[in-house]
């Protein structure tokens, strides 16, 4: 299993330490706060395209819950969700060119992966060459990877990449990139490729 999305192998060991095992998948709790504000700055490539929006986000994790208003780079609103999951998913397009379905499968999964994800029920922890550990669980046909590196306190991992693989390829992939200061402990800058999707996604964060 490689660290990033390209097929290049890394010899990989399992990891039996059930100790360290549960510690790095309940951290998938505290990737971020309970609750919180952010505005995304995206540039969003597609079909050889790029477009530019910004994304006014409200997440209640333990509530799981999701609002987002998406605006063009003038200002105007091109759509807006609010989802809790298992509970509600109402979306609103003001852009015909722009289906439902779509921000279903890309948008609104793209936000759940990044904000409502949960602790692996049974997952398998393997280490890298490059001093990566990377938590892993199947589901599916997918494998749910989320991989991190082993920073100074406060946080003993930092969550790097979640990765999912299928039939040994990278399909989708979220990349977390961290400022310099010592107190950053959100990711500021993202990068999500999705091959099945045919998309690729820059965010600049902001967290208030």
């Amino acid at each position: 299993m490689g660290s990033g999305c390209s097929l290049h192998k890394i010899r990989s060991i399992e990891i039996n330490d059930l100790t360290l095992k549960n510690e790095i998948n309940q951290s998938i709790t505290d990737a971020y706060p309970d609750r919180f504000k952010a505005i995304h700055r995206v540039i969003l490539t597609i079909a050889g395209k790029n477009y530019v929006l910004n994304g006014y986000l409200f997440v209640d994790r333990p509530g799981r819950e999701i609002k987002l208003t998406a605006q063009n780079d003038l200002g105007g609103i091109i759509f807006d969700l609010h989802f809790i999951k298992n509970l509600k998913k109402k979306i609103n397009i003001n852009v015909n060119m722009i289906k439902q379905e779509w921000l279903e499968n890309s948008v609104l999964r793209d936000l759940e992966i990044l904000y409502l994800a949960k602790p692996f029920v049974s997952p398998l922890l393997f280490s890298e060459q490059n001093d990566k550990l990377i938590l892993s669980q199947e589901d599916g046909q997918i494998t749910q990877q989320f991989i991190y590196k082993q920073i100074q306190k406060p946080l003993k991992h930092r969550l790097m990449k979640i990765r999912h693989m299928k039939n040994g390829e990278c399909v989708y992939m979220a990349d977390f990139k961290y400022g310099t200061v010592a107190d950053n402990l959100y990711p500021d800058f993202i990068i999500i490729k999705d091959t099945k999707m045919k998309y690729n996604l820059q965010i600049n964060v902001r967290y208030f």
